[in-house]
């Protein structure tokens, strides 16, 4: 194994988006989902974000 996983949700707009490495000089796209309370959910839950299924990651995504 080489120690890298596919997301379960790309959240990329084109798969050529989700691939092309971040430009340092520029500033990054807009976030895709609500992390804070992504993270406060899957606290409460007791769950760690690897075991997130792809319905409760998508409750958080910002319209």
């Amino acid at each position: 194994m080489s120690g890298i996983r596919k997301p379960a949700v790309i959240l990329a707009d084109s798969m050529e988006e989700y691939l092309t490495p971040p430009n340092p000089y520029k500033n990054p796209p807009k976030g895709k989902l609500n992390l804070l309370e992504l993270g406060r959910y899957a606290e409460r839950v007791g769950k760690d974000f690897d075991d997130l299924t792809a319905d409760e990651i998508l409750q958080f995504k910002i319209p």
